[in-house]
C-alpha cells in the first residue's frame, strides 16, 4: 500500500441546519452576556458544578 500525504477521509463544509444555527446564535449571545459567569479554570468550574 502506497502512503499518501493526506488525511484518510474527505472534508466538506456543509450548511448547518436550523437547529444548529439556533444553537450557534444562542452560544454567541451567551458569550457576549456580561451577566453570564464564565470560567478560565476547568478545576474551578468543576468544583462549582459538583
Amino acid at each position: 500500500m502506497r502512503k499518501r500525504q493526506r488525511i484518510p477521509f474527505d472534508i466538506a463544509l456543509e450548511t448547518p441546519n436550523a437547529e444548529t444555527i439556533t444553537a450557534m446564535e444562542e452560544a454567541d449571545r451567551i458569550s457576549r452576556d456580561a451577566s453570564v459567569k464564565g470560567y478560565t479554570d476547568v478545576e474551578q468550574m468543576m468544583k462549582e458544578l459538583l
